[in-house]
């Protein structure tokens, strides 16, 4: 049993026991049960430039721990014109991801399985264990023996290659599936995982193989950034099949990245109710409240028995998203309470819910931003939060697991800000336009720096010494300011703060600063000390390295203070500016 990782690299002979390169990659016969080997794919480097060729397999004269024999000469394969490889073992399906046929779940191909017959070799299977990944880092044996030290025992796990259908060859790419009646036994994540990895025409006939339930259910678990794109690839029909059952928000958004007159017409196609509730939530902002609900909910009249709501749990569960809690409203569907399950099973069958119902209910406002909402549900520690107008009526509820993509998007988000970028596609002009005041002012800043240093430029010739901990001190300093203002930001989180509370704040963080400066400054007269033999010198590096310290963690203290005390966001040119501020001050 041979592994394709395994020869990899191996070296290739010529018929003159000549080195001709080594094996770069190896082509298998696309078809058949266990493909048979069809090609090599040799390589070398030359005028440090890398050089690939395709030979037959046939050329092949034997395989051997010194190398892979061939019956020809080097110059007769380096002017090889063999142009069917075939299926590419290395390009077309390592690392790439397969149907696990028998735990239902996608796996990552670590290694390819082959049998030698003779000269020949077949594929005989995919080897998708973590002993692959250690085979290839060379470290199988050393692990197998620390496994076994410990009892254990390296698995090994492969999917034989009958098990694997090749969906389609388009030039060198392949992608795989399983069959048709494999594939509906699949987990709709397992589906949508497929679902991504296919071009557009082969995503439309993996959804033709799927009942609309199954593929609504798929669609659901898909990228949010490639939902879109796999409804524009179906017919306006087939579309509005799935969007019908998909939960409403989803639907919504989803349509709401997809051109008006296409979006509109799959409305048109749609059921009147379906449709109405997407138009509904098509109105709202998509970063706000109302376009992150859903109208999934369940609302009983105050005037229900605790029994009644039981009944209507039973009988409307289904079509809910969740069922965490059951809300309470009047006639005119205006929220009056929350009641949770815990509640409801315990309460007398007799009792109104309007009787042990919470009265204080915590809710958010349609046009409420969604950092908001998250930051709410994270206070409270709730699984939902109903949505209301104006009028207190409700109109959605917004789920834990929605405010988890919240929370992960406006964490991307933040980055993108703190490195000055837009996480988009965008031309490299506007990249560059995006950045360049970045730059710009770290550039100032630097010239400031430089400006200072000539200032004392006498001083600095004259002990050459103090060069030395300019580093130093300029790097500390720095880190201290950075530190300090992360921690007034952390404090500060989203409140609005009185004078009162700014000072409070500024001061707690300084008391610390200026201790932690004093400890620091002492280390540092002591080193400077020791290092020149001279006592002035090295008390001279302390008290410059306390002042900076002190300095720099004032500029960090106070910019973002300041800025929430004006009522804004420290954004990300107003760090990088007090970044600067810090060195300069250093």
């Amino acid at each position: 049993m041979k592994y394709f990782t395994e020869l990899q690299e191996r070296r290739i002979l010529d018929s003159e026991g000549r080195v001709v390169g080594k094996l770069h990659d190896m082509g298998v016969q696309p078809t058949g049960r266990f493909p048979m080997s069809k090609s090599l794919i040799i390589s070398r480097y030359r005028r440090g430039r890398r050089e690939t060729v395709a030979v037959p397999w046939d050329w092949v004269k034997s395989l051997g721990p010194e190398g892979i024999v061939l019956d020809r000469t080097r110059e007769e394969i380096w002017k090889s014109q063999y142009e069917d490889p075939g299926l590419l073992l290395g390009r077309n399906l390592l690392d790439h991801q397969i149907v696990d046929l028998h735990g239902n779940k996608v796996v990552r191909v670590n290694d390819l399985r082959l049998a030698e017959f003779d000269t020949n070799l077949r594929l005989t299977g995919v080897d998708i264990s973590q002993k692959a990944l250690l085979r290839r880092l060379g470290l199988t044996k050393a692990t197998a023996k620390l496994i076994e030290a410990v009892g254990g025992e390296a698995e090994e796990r492969t999917i034989s290659w009958h098990y694997v259908a090749p969906l389609e060859l388009r030039g060198q790419d392949l992608k795989l599936k399983v069959t048709q009646s494999q594939l509906s036994e699949l987990h709709p994540t397992d589906i949508a995982d497929i679902i991504e990895q296919l071009d557009p025409p082969q995503r439309e006939r993996l959804l033709d193989l799927l009942d609309n339930f199954t593929a609504a259910e798929s669609l659901s678990e898909v990228e949010p950034g490639k939902q879109a794109d796999v409804i524009e690839g179906l017919s306006e029909i087939r579309a509005s099949n799935l969007l019908e059952i998909m939960p409403p928000d989803e639907a919504a958004d989803i349509l709401s990245h997809l051109p008006r007159d296409k979006a509109e017409r799959i409305l048109n196609i749609m059921g009147v109710r379906e449709a109405e509730v997407i138009r509904e939530l098509l109105g709202y902002r998509e970063d706000t409240a109302g376009g992150r609900m859903t109208p999934e909910f369940l609302a009983v009249p105050s005037s229900y028995t605790a029994q009644e709501c039981i009944e209507y749990l039973r009988d409307n569960a289904p079509s809910a998203e969740t069922l965490y809690y059951l809300y309470v409203i009047d006639d005119e569907k205006r929220l009056k309470g929350v009641v949770s399950l815990r509640d409801l099973l315990t309460s007398p069958p007799s009792e109104k819910v309007e009787e042990f119902m919470r009265r204080d209910v915590v809710s958010v406002h349609v046009d409420d931003d969604q950092e908001i909402v998250a930051e709410m549900m994270s206070r409270y520690n709730f699984l939902a939060l109903p949505v209301v107008d104006d009028d207190n009526l409700i109109k959605g509820i917004i789920t834990v697991d929605d405010m988890i993509d919240v929370i992960r998007e406006e964490a991307i988000e933040d980055l993108s800000h703190l490195g000055g970028l837009e996480l988009s596609e965008i031309s490299p002009l506007t990249s560059l336009l995006t950045r360049l005041p970045s730059v710009v002012i770290t550039l100032l800043g630097g010239i400031g720096c430089a400006l200072i240093l000539s200032a004392f430029e006498s001083r600095l010739l004259s002990l050459i010494a103090l060069i030395f901990f300019l580093p130093l001190i300029l790097r500390v300093a720095q880190q201290i300011g950075i530190t300090s203002q992360a921690v007034v930001l952390e404090e500060i989180g989203g409140r609005e703060l009185a004078w009162k509370e700014v000072l409070l704040l500024a001061w707690k963080e300084l008391r610390v600063v200026i201790l932690l400066s004093l400890l620091l400054g002492l280390a540092g007269s002591l080193i400077a000390g020791l290092w020149e033999g001279q006592f002035r010198f090295g008390l001279s590096i302390g008290l410059a390295l306390f002042v900076s310290l002190v300095l720099s963690s004032l500029v960090g203290i106070s910019i973002p203070l300041i800025a929430r005390r004006a009522g804004r966001e420290l954004h990300f040119a107003q760090m990088r500016f007090s970044t600067l501020l810090m060195s300069v001050a250093a």
